[in-house]
């Protein structure tokens, strides 16, 4: 089984994602901002990382940004209604795939196999 993070700062969020993620067969870990899933992924690496961008303490492209400096190599999904050409700039581009808010939940969980290798 897979092992997901989703880093969401929105709770409504974040729980409707991990169900959907755990009713398709994977565990689903959750981190609230980008701070604390740096934390996580060094005790615990996940598989796949799910990340918003606009987050409280530290923004999702900052925390992937510090990720990858890190050498994690592991898929990375950017989820935000900020269309993609319009994130900023001086941030290295290190995600994986994109995908913009709101979604459907199919198109969510076929970019989630998509990343994992259909898992």
């Amino acid at each position: 089984m897979s092992t997901i993070l989703v880093v969401e700062d929105e709770f409504i969020i974040s729980l409707n994602a991990s169900m959907l993620l755990e009713d398709e067969g994977f565990h689903v870990d959750v981190a609230y901002d980008g701070a604390e899933a740096l934390e996580m992924v060094a005790a615990n690496p996940p598989d796949l990382i799910i990340a918003d961008y606009m987050m409280p303490v530290m923004d999702g492209l900052e925390m992937i940004t510090r990720l990858r400096a890190q050498g994690w190599a592991g898929p990375i999904m950017l989820v935000t209604s900020i269309p993609e050409e319009k994130l900023p700039v001086s941030y290295a581009r290190g995600h994986d795939a994109y995908l913009s808010k709101p979604y459907l939940a199919q198109q969510f969980i076929e970019a989630v196999r998509r990343l994992l290798g259909n898992r």
